[in-house]
């Protein structure tokens, strides 16, 4: 997997989006969000939102990043796990996302944002 594959999964919230943003690193971990849809505007203070104009096929309502749903997950576990494998974002919709995980560091754990920024993956 690489930063934009995304996947569906209930991680016992739900079935829902997760995007990769990391590319492997340690023993193959990956560092993963998830994605929440909303019917009303609690979504106002997302540092990143979506909507079905960005072009995924899964997202039919607008949608955030859960910057505070970042996880640091093994790549064995994940094949342990009935995981949908869905279409990757675009390149601008991963940058955007990216972005966000900077501009949301409060949000975002630090051991998550330190991969990314190890990786050259956090926008500048």
């Amino acid at each position: 997997m690489k930063p934009g594959d995304t996947f569906l999964v209930d991680m016992g919230l739900g079935k829902h989006l997760h995007v990769v943003l990391s590319h492997p690193f340690d023993v193959d971990c990956l560092i993963v969000v998830t994605m929440i849809s909303t019917y009303d505007e609690d979504y106002k203070n997302a540092a990143c939102i979506l909507r079905q104009t960005d072009g995924h096929p899964f997202i039919k309502h607008t949608s955030y990043v859960a910057y505070n749903t970042a996880q640091i997950l093994r790549l064995v576990d994940l094949e342990n796990l009935s995981i949908k494998q869905m279409p990757s974002f675009s390149d601008e919709v991963l940058h955007r996302i990216l972005k966000g995980a900077d501009t949301n560091s409060s949000d975002f754990p630090n051991k998550c944002w330190l991969v990314l920024d190890d990786q050259g993956l956090i926008p500048r």
